[in-house]
């Protein structure tokens, strides 16, 4: 007698870097509670009381600053743009010298010190999504400058650039800006993901981001936005609904080397990618987050520099807590099939 056939319900894929497994499980959505794929409207900070509104009434100090476009020649901060300010309340204390690493029992310990600074944007409502790519563009060169002026500090391992859009993205003070983290070690997180670069370059012979930009661009289905140096698309063991990537299409392991050109194709697909989702979600929390080589390590050449960028509407529950395999109700393909439409 045949066999009866059996649609399955969800799939188990494997990101070929990290090697964790994701549960893509599109039938969750129809049980009672699930989260919904729109956003609800988020409570703004009163600009009377944002601290980013004049960071130089509260006595914060800019480390950098660019004037606006229209008055590019400007030497008075009061015309800025965008500026850099030490976080107020750091994650890291400013160091003198390097951390040491001491025992404690069983456990080990060092001082939590590096550099921590805010990425400020003027206008207290204007997302990324609503400037313009020379804006953007402006942003990402802040990113790059305050980059490489702290890569070669003593103890700096590795520095982080990320956004937080909205409070279940972490943003506790909504005016739009971004932030630096410059840390003494190699996270686990990235650790893994260099892990799995050098391992697979070492087996294949070619860089496992080129590879998953070669079969997204041959298989066109989660792709989302192409131009001519960058492409994104949904990856295929996400890590959140609706999760992009930006990649670049050459092999480059240094996101901090990318020149101007570079950069305003760069700006034009964040534009693109935040505007797809903005628009297909009704303006969800999100993450962005830019994963590049270490600050001072040269033999991860293997590595390709990318964005990602994480939706916030996921929860993590007991299935999550307790096997740390992450559960996403929207297949990338669907993910995917709907960005484009915006």
């Amino acid at each position: 007698m045949k066999k009866a056939q059996f649609k399955s319900v969800s799939t188990f894929r494997k990101d070929i870097l990290s090697g964790e497994w994701i549960l893509v499980a599109t039938g969750r959505r129809s049980r009672p509670g699930a989260e919904k794929i729109k956003s609800e409207k988020r409570t703004s900070f009163p600009i009377g009381y944002c601290p980013f509104e004049n960071p130089q009434k509260n006595n914060e100090t800019a480390v950098l600053w660019y004037a606006k476009p229209e008055v590019s020649a400007s030497d008075s901060i009061d015309d800025w743009f965008l500026q850099v300010i030490p976080n107020k309340y750091p994650v890291l204390s400013p160091h003198q010298v390097c951390p040491v690493l001491n025992p404690v029992g069983p456990y080990q310990v060092m001082d939590g010190v590096g550099f921590h600074e805010v990425i400020i944007t003027r206008d207290h409502e204007k997302t990324m999504a609503d400037m313009t790519i020379g804006e953007i563009g402006l942003i990402l060169r802040a990113y790059i400058e305050r980059f490489v002026s702290i890569k070669n500090e003593d103890c700096i391992e590795y520095i982080l650039i990320f956004h937080n859009h909205g409070p279940r993205a972490g943003a506790s003070v909504s005016h739009p800006h971004s932030q630096l983290i410059a840390l003494p070690i190699i996270p686990p997180d990235v650790a893994r993901s260099l892990d799995g670069s050098r391992l697979y370059f070492g087996k294949n012979k070619i860089c496992a981001h080129c590879a998953i930009l070669d079969f997204e661009l041959s298989e066109k289905i989660r792709i989302i936005y192409e131009n001519e140096e960058f492409v994104a698309f949904c990856p295929y063991a996400p890590r959140s609904s609706f999760e992009v990537r930006i990649y670049p299409r050459a092999h480059q392991a240094h996101f901090e080397s990318i020149n101007y050109e570079t950069r305003k194709n760069l700006a034009a697909a964040f534009k693109a990618v935040l505007e797809k989702i903005r628009g297909a979600m009704n303006d969800p929390d999100y993450n962005f987050l830019i994963h590049t080589a270490p600050a001072k390590n040269n033999n991860e050449e293997h590595y390709h520099w990318h964005v990602e960028v994480l939706p916030r509407i996921n929860i993590w529950a007991g299935l999550e807590l307790g096997t740390g395999i992450v559960v996403v109700a929207v297949s990338p393909e669907e993910a995917a099939e709907t960005l484009r439409n915006f």
